[in-house]
């Protein structure tokens, strides 16, 4: 059996919040949790004699004590609340997470502009916002000298500086209340940072939770030059990992596409299906391209679960019911886990009938699920011959295994499982593999109830390909 790496789902941490790409999720809970590389008692500057927990815990004490004296404040109306947040910051960063060279800094200069930057912890400057002010809001006072835009927010003061800045990789935005981690970006359209809900995290003294964001802001990440930072090695060797993920999900969704053409094929219910494929009314290409838009269906869902983005924003009572119903009956994040399981692969067809109950749902809407009408891949005419079919769980969980773990070697290990993260899939990682299944060729033999594609599974020329008589080139 392949050798699974233990995981839990992406950032399992109520206090941090992973957007965009900064870090792959698998590798910042690693590093959270203590179990990633460079995190010995010497990477972090720990004295002889003490242990990193004594550090941390000391730590913990301090930074409790800081948010009450800060707590106590927010509501007053006499006083600087920029002032006072920047005191609370910058003795936050100098005292709880070992930026003992922490300063005010009057701003940044690059060429005719000037950037804000309040302060500046060795090689990371720091924009304060006063905790009246989400990092998000735009104010005057964020604005960049030069630009001609009269206000920023917070935190696109920090993005636009570390883009601009040959000598900044990594920033800190903080209101008090917040902390953003941002790293020097490519593109602007999509935010990229680790959050910190400093709020929750010190208001409700959790030390587990704690001792995960000291292990990841403690100043020892950013030591030396930023391209050779703690924290650019961990987002390299994510970005690696990354890569072997999504190399391994190409041929995981070929295997699932085998295993689905198999399954449908298959099933002791679908004689219709068989009868039809029997009779030219449905043809190999036809069923084939039912069986990519299945696939389509399942990736969609994945990403959207994952970015918490599938259903429509209503706290109503009946709302927050219907996504607990689908949450507990009907998401297909139940199945991540859940495929790895030997005894879950039987010959009921429980798992199909909920997906066909999603795939209608989002059709037409369904507001018991609070599911959205979408239509277009999820319409009625896009898989009618897969929708009226039956599927058992053995087939769709193996295929569910290769779609939600990818399997890569780790050092001597081979075969290791690791989960492909959706939430933070771009279009052109999943366009690279939407290339790769136009190469594909179907052949079908029903007496044999077996599918397969020329060339994979039997000898055979693809020249017919739809990728080469369309010239589909992503």
């Amino acid at each position: 059996m392949k050798k699974l790496r233990k995981t839990q789902a992406a950032l399992n941490m109520p206090t941090l919040t992973l957007e965009g790409g900064l870090f792959l999720p698998d590798q910042l809970e690693k590093a959270a949790l203590g179990s990633a590389q460079w995190q010995t008692e010497t990477d972090y500057g720990t004295p002889k004699g003490l242990k990193l927990n004594d550090d941390y815990s000391r730590a913990f004490q301090i930074a409790c004590a800081q948010w009450k004296h800060f707590a106590v404040q927010l509501e007053r109306s006499d006083i600087d609340t920029a002032a006072l947040t920047h005191t609370f910051v910058q003795e936050l960063l100098r005292d709880v997470f070992g930026y003992t060279n922490v300063q005010t800094c009057p701003g940044i200069q690059l060429g005719e502009r000037r950037y804000p930057v309040n302060l500046l912890a060795g090689n990371v400057p720091v924009v304060v916002a006063p905790h009246t002010l989400a990092l998000f809001e735009t104010d005057t006072r964020f604005a960049i000298t030069g630009s001609g835009t009269r206000k920023k927010s917070a935190f696109m003061l920090m993005q636009e500086l570390l883009n601009a800045s040959p000598d900044h990789l990594w920033g800190i935005a903080c209101n008090g209340k917040t902390l953003r981690l941002l790293r020097d970006t490519a593109t602007l359209t999509r935010p990229s940072f680790l959050e910190i809900d400093l709020a929750d995290l010190l208001g409700g003294q959790r030390y587990a939770e704690f001792a995960n964001v000291w292990r990841l802001l403690h100043a020892s990440r950013s030591a030396g030059s930023p391209p050779e930072c703690i924290w650019e090695k961990w987002r390299a060797a994510g970005q690696e990992e990354g890569t072997r993920v999504r190399d391994g999900l190409r041929l995981g969704v070929t295997d699932a596409l085998l295993i689905l053409g198999e399954g449908f094929i298959q099933h002791p219910t679908n004689e219709a299906l068989r009868s039809a494929l029997h009779n030219g009314e449905l043809s190999k290409d036809a069923y084939f391209q039912q069986l990519l838009r299945l696939i389509y269906r399942l990736i969609f869902v994945f990403s959207v679960e994952e970015r918490g983005l599938l259903h429509p924003k209503d706290d109503s009572k009946e709302a927050l019911a219907a996504r607990r119903a689908y949450a507990e009956g009907y998401a297909v994040a139940r199945l991540r886990d859940l495929c790895l399981k030997r005894r879950a692969r039987n010959r009921f067809n429980d798992h199909w009938q909920a997906l066909r109950i999603v795939f209608k749902g989002l059709s037409d809407g369904e507001p018991r699920l609070a599911l959205p009408a979408l239509g277009g891949l999820f319409a009625a005419s896009q898989c009618p011959a897969l929708d009226a079919a039956s599927l058992d769980n053995a087939h769709l969980l193996a295929a569910m295994q290769n779609l939600r773990w990818a399997s890569h070697t780790v050092g001597k290990n081979s075969g290791v499982l690791a989960p492909v993260d959706y939430r933070n899939m771009g279009p052109e990682e999943l366009g690279s593999v939407y290339e790769s299944l136009l190469e594909l060729v179907p052949e079908i033999d029903l007496p044999a109830r077996k599918f397969g594609f020329v060339g994979l599974t039997s000898e055979g020329s693809t020249a017919g390909n739809a990728r080469k008589l369309s010239g589909s080139y992503y």
